[in-house]
């Protein structure tokens, strides 16, 4: 998830860094004094390239958390609906792709099929998110939680 954003801020930074450079080798005669400043612009943006990284996988993890917390507030509440959304809905959306599906093979013509398209597209979606947040947060949640007790030891 964080790749998108590394790959914003590293390609920022060697532009700024190149723009830079050419600026400081306009300004400056001596080689020396080029390669110092650039080093020394290098280790500057290396530097604030790894806060942003950092602030990045910080706010992740408290979005992390903050999911958390809500299920868990949802497990709390008396309501059986509220308990049990998210089950029902990965139920439902299994359920009715089976049914799309088998009308697709065996019932519908390519025309009809052709038709159902973009609503096999929408379920398709919906049915990855759903199994991506009710089984793949879990996991990375436990994965968390293994790591930050090795980092404890």
């Amino acid at each position: 998830m964080l790749g998108w954003l590394k790959t914003i801020i590293s390609g920022g930074a060697s532009t700024l860094v190149d723009s830079i450079g050419n600026a400081i080798d306009k300004c400056t005669t001596q080689d020396e004094e080029r390669l110092a400043l650039k080093n020394q612009l290098a280790l500057i943006m290396a530097a604030h390239e790894e806060t942003m990284l950092k602030q990045a996988q910080d706010y992740e993890a408290q979005m992390e958390k903050e999911i958390t917390t809500r299920w868990e507030a949802d497990m709390k509440d008396g309501s059986v609906l509220s308990r049990n959304i998210r089950p029902l809905s990965l139920a439902f959306l299994t359920v009715a792709t089976v049914i799309l599906a088998y009308f697709c093979i065996f019932t519908l013509t390519p025309t009809e099929v052709a038709l159902v398209t973009p609503w096999k597209d929408l379920l398709q979606l919906l049915l990855l998110t759903c199994y991506a947040g009710y089984f793949g947060a879990r996991t990375l949640e436990k994965v968390t939680k293994i790591k930050q007790g090795n980092e404890g030891t």
